[in-house]
């Protein structure tokens, strides 16, 4: 079974096009971007299966 694939903060931001600063207040404050996951016990980022769904408009809060 293959791992699924993290997208760093840096990568996601370059991805959707806004700063991290943006990625964040969606997160936390309007709650529409999917929650990271913390990787290692000290990095974050999200699984790429999540991003997809966000994109594509079927990821739920």
């Amino acid at each position: 079974m293959a791992t699924p694939r993290i997208i760093s903060l840096k990568e996601m931001s370059a991805l959707v096009g806004r700063s991290p600063k943006t990625i964040w207040r969606w997160w936390s404050k309007e709650q529409s971007f999917p929650p990271p996951h913390q990787n290692n016990g000290r990095t974050i980022g999200w699984n790429e299966a999540d991003y997809e769904a966000w994109l594509n408009g079927e990821w739920q809060k």
